[in-house]
């Protein structure tokens, strides 16, 4: 046997193509490649995990944690200032001061009340008349009256008591295994409390968007108060228990501790020696802390993949290798020749590659440009703008050089109608929706002949469903549209909207018009939906804004968070008094220096507009 190895070795040496030389080098080459393919896949695995653990710490957490914060401010927020506005409605203190009686001014009173509740969409609303003691719910009648005797009524004494003009209280109830929110507001006549007014709400809804927000299958989200009591989190059978239970004491007793603006970052150990990521962060005008807890290991499972993808690779790359120069050193009596032949062989395919890939570039940039055309032609001019509205302005900002949003003008015979409209889809493909809609808009007001903004909106939502043949949950596609529509007349303007909010700057306050929340199209809304349309009052100096949800999601600022709805009507309230065509110019300004140098992540869409004094009421 040894004799037949050694003879087969002396063969080899003696072939006139084979070089001692070269199966040095080529075995010393090989050598260095395996090592070097080892230690890069072992170095990019840990730096990888390094960097993942660090990215899940200081930026995923902190996006998860301040997204549902600010889903839960803006909540209590609106409902604060839903309750402010009525507490300070005339009607109610000349109701309350003629001795609540059912006249005029009662049923007024009594439906404002019930539609706080349907409008705004809370699970009742109230007034509690300080003189009469009398609790009226949203059903127009009184269900209790306020007595010192009871502690039940106990939270309305020591409201009177506490002289705030606003407060919220919270309410878990065991029975429906649920936690309401109850936002109230002072009304004063000549100075003195003169009734509790105030909104309720279900914290339940918020329980979906905690199963959206869930990092992982077992990680936790908890909202807490002070004592560590948990309010809401994403396992139902956690409500009412305390955050002590699923946390070690040290790290219970610190989240508990948070108070104010202060935020933190933990980990910590579980009873099963797992490490755990988690953050706490106090909820603004709240005393609710939210707490986001992470499981390390499930957060970089995917580190596993690539470990085994790694060894995977190593071990082919080192069969390659290894054969390659075992062919090389056998079989090339050339090798600088062959090299030579190889590397222009190469050169000749990346050259033929590269052309292909440049004409097809050519192709798709043709496409696309033409589609912008297509586009801004289905967009309305500048003059049919000003010819209806003489003081505006238009920020139109697709993410790609075509996009889903649109704006859109149409004149019927009592004034003209105004939308600004957010299709799905960014690029080609939401270019193409937004263009079917502009078509289908157009259509859809020269056929049923009407101007009222929710009948349209109604047949738009059916119109869709019916081309892209999402009628059924089996259709081959889910695409809709985010829209909102204002008819306007020199009479009234009427509002309506799907999944889009209709800002008013007054000189003294910023009014809100919320739309439906079911969007247009979608397979989950139904063909027969009805969109209703609301009355707007809108004054000599009032400002409207009509936007889509590309300038709220917009990320940058400091920890990278979106621009979101508060900002927005903050920079509404700061700077809707300056020139139409100068806010154009400051929103910009204010854009580019939040996102600063963030891509822009959606379609962004703004149309702001002051009436024609012959239009204004």
């Amino acid at each position: 046997m040894k004799r037949a190895v050694a003879s087969r070795r002396s063969a080899i040496r003696n072939d006139p193509l084979y070089d001692s030389g070269v199966a040095k080098v080529s075995a010393f080459a090989a050598g260095l490649l395996v090592v070097s393919i080892i230690l890069t896949g072992v170095l990019s695995y840990y730096i990888t995990k390094g960097q993942s653990v660090k990215k899940l710490k200081e930026n995923d957490l902190d996006y998860i944690a301040a997204s549902i914060t600010a889903k839960i401010s803006g909540t209590i927020e609106r409902a604060a200032e839903t309750s402010r506005i009525f507490a300070e409605d005339h009607e109610v203190r000349e109701w309350i001061s003629g001795g609540e009686k059912k006249d005029a001014t009662g049923v007024a009173v009594l439906d404002k009340l019930r539609r706080l509740k349907e409008q705004f969409h809370y699970d009742n609303s109230f007034i509690v008349s300080v003189p009469s003691g009398n609790y009226w719910s949203e059903d127009g009648a009184v269900i209790d009256v306020m007595s010192v005797n009871d502690p039940d009524d106990k939270w309305f004494f020591d409201y009177l008591k506490s002289g705030k003009d606003f407060k919220y209280d919270i309410d878990r109830n065991e029975e429906r295994n649920d936690t309401f929110v109850f936002v109230n507001a002072l009304s004063k006549n000549e100075g003195k409390p003169h009734a509790i007014v105030g909104v309720g709400f279900s914290l339940r809804d918020l329980s979906g968007k905690f199963e959206e927000y869930k990092y992982g299958k077992d990680g936790s989200l908890w909202l807490t108060d002070q004592s560590g009591t948990i309010y809401l989190s994403d396992e139902l059978d956690q409500n009412g228990r305390n955050i002590s239970d699923y946390l070690p004491p040290d790290t219970a007793r610190k989240v508990r501790s948070l108070t104010g603006q202060s935020q933190e970052a933990l980990e910590y150990r579980s009873a099963d020696g797992r490490t755990n990521d988690l953050v706490a962060l106090p909820i603004p005008t709240t005393e609710w802390t939210l707490v986001v807890s992470v499981d390390r290991e499930e957060a970089i499972s995917f580190l596993k993949t690539i470990q085994a993808q790694t060894a995977i690779a190593v071990a082919i790359a080192l069969f390659s290798v290894v054969f390659f120069f075992y062919y090389t050193s056998r079989k090339l009596a050339d090798p600088f020749k062959r090299a030579v032949a190889l590397n222009q062989e190469l050169e000749k395919q990346i050259s033929h590659r590269t052309k292909e890939l440049e004409e097809q570039n050519v192709k798709i940039l043709d496409s696309i440009d033409y589609a912008s055309r297509i586009l801004i032609s289905a967009l309305p001019s500048e003059t049919e703008l000003r010819e209806a509205l003489p003081d505006h302005f238009v920020l139109w900002k697709p993410r790609d050089l075509v996009g889903g949003d649109f704006y859109w003008i149409k004149r019927v015979e009592k004034g003209f109608i105004i939308a600004v409209g957010d299709c799905t889809g960014h690029g080609v493909p939401g270019a193409l929706m937004s263009i079917m809609t502009v078509s289908l808009l157009d259509q859809i007001v020269d056929r049923i002949e009407s101007d009222d903004p929710g009948l349209i909106l109604s047949q738009l939502n059916r119109s869709i469903k019916q081309m892209l043949n999402q009628e059924g949950k089996d259709g081959l596609t889910d695409d809709g549209v985010d829209i909102g529509m204002c008819l306007i007349t020199p009479e009234k303007t009427i509002y309506a909207g799907a999944g889009c909010t209709l800002y008013i700057r007054k000189p003294d306050h910023l009014q809100e018009v919320d739309g439906h929340r079911r969007a247009i199209g979608y397979r989950k809304t139904p063909s027969d939906h009805v969109y209703e349309s609301i009355s707007v009052t809108i004054g000599p100096e009032d400002v409207v804004y009509l936007t889509t949800d590309g300038l709220a999601d917009q990320n940058g600022g400091d920890k990278n968070y979106s621009f979101g709805k508060t900002r927005w009507k903050q920079w509404i309230e700061s700077n809707g008094g300056a020139p139409l065509q100068e806010q154009k110019q400051l929103l910009l300004a204010e854009l580019d220096r939040y996102r600063g140098t963030e891509p822009q992540r959606d379609d962004i869409t703004v149309l702001g507009f002051r009436l024609a004094r012959s239009d204004r009421h």
